[in-house]
């Protein structure tokens, strides 16, 4: 088991990395929208059809919060719910023009985010970093796909 010293030093690199990332600022990028509002647009950018409740599971979120943020994102007239041909009660959700190019800015800015942090590495440091981010990757999250 790790020591207090060690969890507090993983704590640590979490708040640095939060920072660092802006996770904690009122609003994604230069967009009206908060981080949880952008990872729901995300997530419904990155798949083909979702219905709120698939979004509120993938991103480990309470459904009546997930519902709340869909409408926010309908009303801004980014997302539309459109109503299942199998089942009229579930709903899938389908960015608009405006919905996909805000997805298209955010996706965008995120790399350049990225990119920008490990400019200063040399090629050797960014492999590692990138060989120890997805070595931690698959030791906390392997059995999520199994599941």
């Amino acid at each position: 088991m790790l020591s207090p010293k060690e969890i507090n030093e993983i704590r640590s690199f979490n708040r640095k990395y939060t920072d660092t990332l802006g996770l904690l600022n009122k609003q994604v990028f230069n967009t009206e929208l908060s981080f949880p509002e952008s990872r729901v647009l995300l997530e419904i950018g990155q798949n083909t059809i979702l219905t709120p409740m698939e979004v509120a599971k993938k991103l480990d979120m309470d459904a009546s919060y997930t519902s709340r943020i869909v409408n926010k994102l309908v009303k801004l007239k980014l997302l539309i719910k459109k109503t299942s041909k199998e089942d009229a009660r579930s709903k899938s959700l389908i960015l608009t023009k405006s919905g996909q190019e805000l997805f298209d800015q955010i996706d965008s800015d995120s790399n350049r985010q990225i990119k920008q942090l490990i400019v200063h590495l040399s090629a050797t440091e960014q492999k590692k970093l990138y060989q120890s981010l997805t070595t931690a990757y698959d030791i906390l999250f392997k059995n999520e796909s199994e599941n």
